[in-house]
């Protein structure tokens, strides 16, 4: 326990208030607390109040700028197809970051308009939310043009050290210019705006020697007047976050941007507010401050609200839970969903869901905070490899059931009603989102069904079998990936931990990578002398080093003899990273796959190959595995972006899921290689030698007439499939075909016999038919069912 004053904003006057009695009634005493505390916010919907009203346990639907008056209807009908009660109304389009001004399009009568839409849904009984970029302000409001506010937030001053004429490109200043950069980014605080009394001038270049300054300028910017000034004025360097300007937090603008905001949410009626962008608190006072300055907004945009609301933001501190209602609102990923969701499911603290060990507990969860769970932002997408995995119906079915174990809410983006309608796929996945939903809302799922349901790695299906009546069955999805079927076939070993039965079947067709030899392909690294000067870095206990190598080598070239140590106590967190920077960054976008060839020692170490961009230019890390169970040369053929993979090791970049599961690389900018070795065998000594590191172009393959045999039992698909396609097979009456977006291509009649699961291990085969120079590659995913659970009655 603690309490911390600081100087800056003196202590006259605070209390804390210190509470200690009995766990079971701890709530009741800090909703007394806080009661007497007349200075702090109640909220009957947050803080100690939060876990009661239901409202704070809805799930909500993405609304980006397409609802209005006329297309409410159809909106409504969406949120019913999910089961969802709730619409998030996101700024931007709909309306306007900072003053909230709806947008005149959209909403011709202004606020008007936009109440009307709103009030179309409550009579649906659906809740409708005000999604903001909290203090941020877009630099098309008043606020910024034709006059700038002089309490725009900047974090530097400036001193012009000669006029500066109304056409001049060149603004020189008296300071040093060290700390100034022209690179900017959606999550960077930095801008190249600067603001010369009411004028704003945005900057190409800075003069880091005498004579200081800033180049290249563009004078008036932001529909603002260019003029004179004269020497000594002040230039203030603006900050931005998202390409919006924020309020100085000790400026009468951050109130004012907290009223409008107010304004709208009381005027059109709104039931919700998620203030996102909060976490560019730090803007309005520097990091070491973000906390209070992200309150004083919060609480000078609660003090003006005409009726509570559910309230969500961005960032988590201890003065914003007297207000906040459901805590858990995550970026949806991109790939390696099923991981993701076990991730998040433990970072929201349910009973029964311990920390994943690569990310921690890092004790902002919902349940220690006495808080809703929220288990979004989630999005079905469609194929788009490398980078995308498709979302399926196994994966929704995954989201969902752990949202129902855990009594969690979730959203969904990308569905709205243009999508519905054209997407194929999208409405298989929005019915199990309801049958779920139906369930939840209903709280007529027992305890012990819930438990097994929440349970990390465990999945189900859920079939209604009745009326009213539904049942649970559990279900396992054993996966394997081919490394590339140029001989025509792969064999590997699945495991059924369910009783014998005939099997379920996907085949994936995945993307294939270019030829190794082929000589446009873009060398990463071919390890002669200078592999000696790549960086090296280890856990503490791991030793490893990177040299060229004549002794094991193919085909006469140099290898890279890559050695490593790890003296810990076991293979948890062994990890070594050997790295190189291009510099400048390589155009990658026509070479998106990487081939190189590994010597195995068998040692069941990882290698992980991972390409990133320059932070400035994308945050996505490309993660791609190799397992070390063999001896001698191997080829690898290495394509989809494999996040998933993350969390059964423990990385020192672990807790940084975005770029791990969400985030892109720009493979138009590349800047950095790096090979991991983890999972290194304690006390033992392991070498790998690469041959050369190869960016090879994508090749849209084909899979032809594949094949799968499991045991003595081989069953046949006459189809070509193209890279993003797959087939469901359940039975010989009952098999599909599907293209990229889920869309129905064509029914497929099997030939053979149906193949039949063993209970435990048993040897899997996949053969197709391959034309000369193809290297088809394919996803085979094994389903078994497990004995289905008891009916339960839900009216």
């Amino acid at each position: 326990l603690k309490a911390m004053c600081y100087p800056r904003f003196g202590f006259t006057g605070a209390k804390v208030a210190i509470i200690g009695c009995p766990y079971d009634g701890l709530r009741s005493v800090m909703q007394e607390a806080v009661s007497d505390a007349p200075d702090l916010p109640h909220s009957p919907l947050g803080g100690p109040w939060a876990l009661e009203p239901s409202v704070n346990r809805g799930s909500y639907l993405f609304n980006f700028g397409d609802l209005t008056e006329d297309t409410a209807d159809d909106w409504i009908h969406v949120a019913h197809e999910l089961g969802f009660d709730q619409i998030d109304f996101h700024g931007g389009r709909s309306f306007r970051f900072g003053d909230c001004r709806p947008d005149p399009t959209m909403y011709p009568d202004g606020f008007r308009s936009l109440k009307a839409t709103v009030d179309r849904l409550h009579e649906a009984g659906i809740s409708a939310g005000l999604h903001t970029y909290a203090h941020c302000i877009a630099k098309d409001t008043a606020w910024v043009t034709p006059v700038p506010h002089p309490g725009l937030a900047s974090d530097a001053a400036f001193t012009l050290a000669e006029p500066l004429t109304a056409d001049a490109t060149t603004v020189h200043v008296a300071e040093p210019t060290e700390t100034m950069s022209t690179i900017t980014g959606l999550f960077s605080r930095n801008s190249v705006t600067l603001r010369v009394d009411e004028e704003l001038i945005t900057f190409a270049g800075v003069d880091k020697q005498a004579p200081y300054g800033f180049t290249g300028c563009t004078r008036g910017a932001n529909g603002t007047r260019a003029v004179s000034h004269g020497a000594g004025t002040q230039a203030h360097h603006l900050l931005e976050f998202f390409g919006l300007f924020a309020p100085d937090g000790d400026s009468p603008l951050l109130a004012e941007v907290a009223a409008k905001t107010a304004e709208a949410f009381n005027t059109c009626g709104f039931d919700m507010m998620y203030l996102d962008a909060l976490d560019a608190e730090d803007m309005m006072g520097g990091p070491e401050n973000g906390w209070h300055y992200g309150s004083k907004f919060v609480f000078e945009l609660w003090k003006r609200l005409d009726k509570p609301s559910v309230m969500e933001m961005s960032t988590f501190h201890h003065h914003l839970w007297f207000v906040r209602s459901r805590l858990g609102a995550w970026d949806h990923p991109r790939r390696g969903y099923k991981t993701f969701i076990d991730i998040h499911c433990a970072s929201n603290g349910q009973a029964g869901v311990s920390a994943a060990p690569a990310v921690g507990d890092h004790g902002f969860s919902a349940r220690r905070n006495m808080l809703p769970a929220h288990l979004g932002w989630f999005a079905p997408l469609p194929w788009d490899a490398p980078q995308q995995e498709p979302t399926l119906t196994d994966d929704v079915e995954y989201l969902c059931g752990k949202a129902l174990g855990s009594d969690s809410s979730f959203s969904m983006m990308q569905v709205d009603p243009a999508r519905l309608a054209t997407s194929p796929g999208l409405p298989r996945l929005a019915a199990i989102c309801k049958k779920y939903e139906t369930l939840r809302r209903a709280d007529c799922v027992p305890e012990s069904v819930r438990a097994q349901l929440r349970a990390p790695g465990t999945e189900f299906t859920l079939a209604q079998t009745g009326d009213d009546r539904w049942q649970f069955r559990p279900a396992n999805y054993d996966k394997y990936e081919t490394q590339g079927l140029a001989s025509g076939a792969d064999t590997w070993t699945a495991r059924n931990p369910h009783a014998s039965q005939p099997a379920r079947l996907r085949i994936e067709a995945l993307m294939s990578a270019g030829d190794y030899d082929a000589p446009e392909n873009v060398v990463l690294a071919d390890f002669g002398a200078g592999a000696a000067d790549w960086p090296i870095e280890g856990a503490e206990g791991v030793a490893a080093s990177l040299e060229p190598s004549a002794d094991v080598a193919r085909a006469g070239a140099v290898s890279a003899r890559y050695r490593a140590r790890s003296d810990r106590a076991d293979r948890s967190g062994a990890w070594s990273q050997v790295s190189r920077e291009f510099s400048p960054a390589l155009d990658l976008s026509g070479h998106q796959g990487i081939g190189v060839w590994v010597h195995g020692d068998a040692r069941g170490e990882v290698l992980n190959f991972q390409v990133k961009s320059p932070e400035s230019v994308a945050l996505g890390a490309g993660e791609h595995y190799v397992v070390v169970d063999f001896e001698g040369w191997r080829y690898f053929e290495l394509v989809e972006f494999e996040g998933g993979r993350c969390g059964d090791y423990v990385w020192p970049y672990s807790r940084d899921l975005y770029s791990i599961f969400r985030e892109s690389v720009n493979f138009g900018s590349v800047g950095e290689l790096s090979v991991w070795y983890n999972d290194l065998p304690p006390g033992e000594d392991v070498t790998c030698h690469l041959g050369a590191i190869k960016a090879l172009p994508l090749v849209k393959g084909v899979v032809r007439n594949p094949s799968v045999a499991i045991g003595g039992d081989r069953i046949t698909f006459p189809a070509e499939m193209e890279a993003g396609s797959y087939i469901e097979y359940t039975s010989a009456t009952d098999c599909v075909l599907y293209g990229p977006n889920g869309e129905a291509l064509m029914d497929v009649r099997p030939e053979g016999d149906a193949p039949n699961a063993q209970a435990g291990e048993y040897e899997v085969g996949l053969a197709c038919d391959v034309r000369t120079g193809e290297r088809p590659r394919a996803r085979v995913t094994v389903v078994t069912d497990g004995e289905p659970l008891p009916e339960i009655r839900c009216s």
